[in-house]
């Protein structure tokens, strides 16, 4: 864990970053961490996040979470971490544009631990590098967080192969969400399409995707690992 004994949190002042944050509260502790800041919010039009930032720093935590943090925050609240003095890490649990960190942040972005998109090219399918070369053929360049939405579509379609009557029942849907099981298409090997969410939701609603942990450094994100969630 890279020596993380204090971490702090902060979030902005909406429902999706809040309950982000709050899971991520009661991991650390589950974790046994010592949580030194967990209720510091800001408004998402925020431009100068040293007010909040200030009070945060000086509890000297060894890592700073940006709760949902929305990609355009992210370099801002990095660079006013770090013009503030703070030397940890610096992490969030959503996806983030390595350009978008590089021209807001500079190498003051470099260590920025993030949850990226659904792929590496270790692991990327010939369909899935087919996907690529197209939506950068398309729009001139790719962007990580189109790794997840790929799936979207995939899972809808194949969920009602394999119980057609879904097309027009969500009870159906729903029944055949509990042992649903299909080739991923867009990763080598014999990966699976499933639904998960048992273990946070108590039912499963959530599509699954490969969790790619990244760390951006000069310009690009770097894989630290993959990992799946039930």
């Amino acid at each position: 864990n890279r020596g993380v004994k204090k971490v702090a949190f902060v979030a902005a002042n909406e429902s999706d970053p809040l309950s982000q944050r709050d899971g991520g509260v009661a991991a650390a502790k589950a974790l046994g961490l010592e949580v030194v800041a967990a209720t510091d919010v800001y408004q998402n039009d925020t431009r100068d996040f040293t007010p909040v930032l200030t009070p945060i720093v000086l509890q000297k935590p060894d890592l700073l979470v940006l709760s949902g943090v929305a990609p355009g925050n992210a370099p801002l609240l990095i660079r006013a971490a770090r013009e503030l003095g703070y030397e940890g890490l610096i992490s969030t649990e959503t996806a983030q544009d390595a350009k978008v960190l590089e021209e807001g942040a500079g190498e003051l972005a470099n260590g920025f631990i993030s949850v990226g998109g659904a792929s590496t090219p270790e692991i990327a399918s010939d369909t899935m590098k087919e996907f690529v070369d197209r939506y950068t053929k398309m729009f001139g360049e790719y962007n990580d967080e189109s790794n997840t939405k790929v799936y979207a579509l995939e899972y809808i379609i194949e969920t009602l192969k394999a119980n057609p009557a879904a097309i027009d029942n969500v009870e159906e849907f729903k029944k055949t969400i509990d042992t649903f099981s299909a080739p991923n298409p867009y990763l080598k090997g014999d990966a699976k399409l499933t639904y998960v969410g048992m273990t946070s939701f108590g039912q499963k609603r959530q599509l699954s995707v490969p969790m790619v942990v990244t760390e951006y450094r000069d310009g690009k994100f770097e894989t630290l690992f993959v990992a799946q969630v039930d």
